[in-house]
């Protein structure tokens, strides 16, 4: 046994590993904050989707009724998620961006991941940028969860995480807080890209932690696109 591992199971006996969902004990070596049965328990998204939105359609079909009824509802090219945002999973969401819990970046991280390589279009990613927070709530918070989940999947995909492009350019309320109408108000011209170049002629990959109404995502794809990008694709942890 390392002197690493022995410090480890010695730590372990006062500091137990436990899992960040259902807190039952983890080995002390384990690299995960969740265990497996609380993983294959989360409401992962499976079978045919919207080729637009990524949004489940269990009866099948190509499109959901908004991208089919409303085909430049969304500005991004295509948006795919790893869970369906209920259950143990949002609440663990939850604790990952507002309790301080930015380890669950590494986890999480690696399922968006593992999420992007079922999916080809993926391959034309250049650059991925992580939807950016304002200022008072990533002083508030200590880190941007999207910036974090970025930085991961970056690492796993070896598509670099392009900064100093995307930016917000006003403060907004909570998204959460709004209706679908009152989201899109409140999100409109909110973002900007500093500099043109950087994006012009690229494929983008939009990384956020939830998708609800799309109205951010949107709004983030639209500002690249005026700056020249090519095409917006997006991933997100969760779907609502």
């Amino acid at each position: 046994m390392s002197i690493r591992a022995f410090l480890l199971r010695v730590v372990n006996l006062f500091y137990p590993n436990t899992c960040s969902s259902c807190e039952e004990d983890l080995h002390a070596l384990s690299k995960t904050k969740i265990c497996d049965k609380c993983k294959k328990a989360f409401p992962a998204i499976k079978g045919l989707v919207c080729q637009k939105c990524g949004m489940p359609l269990p009866n099948g079909g190509e499109f959901c009724y908004i991208c089919r009824k409303h085909p430049r509802e969304h500005n991004f090219d295509k948006l795919r998620s790893v869970y369906l945002y209920k259950d143990d999973v949002r609440k663990l969401i939850l604790k990952f961006k507002y309790s301080n819990r930015a380890f669950l970046a590494k986890d999480f991280g690696l399922f968006m991941y593992e999420t992007m390589k079922s999916y080809s279009f993926y391959d034309e990613t250049d650059f991925m940028i992580p939807v950016p927070l304002n200022i008072l709530r990533r002083i508030k918070r200590g880190y941007n969860q999207a910036g974090l989940l970025a930085e991961i999947v970056s690492f796993k995909s070896n598509v670099p995480v392009l900064k100093g492009a995307l930016f917000r350019k006003k403060i907004t309320k909570p998204q959460f807080k709004l209706s679908k109408i009152e989201r899109a108000k409140n999100i409109k011209d909110s973002f900007f890209v500093k500099n043109n170049e950087f994006v012009k002629d690229k494929t983008i990959l939009l990384i956020d932690d939830i998708a609800t109404t799309l109205t951010t995502m949107s709004a983030c794809s639209l500002a690249l696109k005026k700056a020249g990008a090519k095409k917006v694709y997006a991933l997100t942890l969760a779907r609502d």
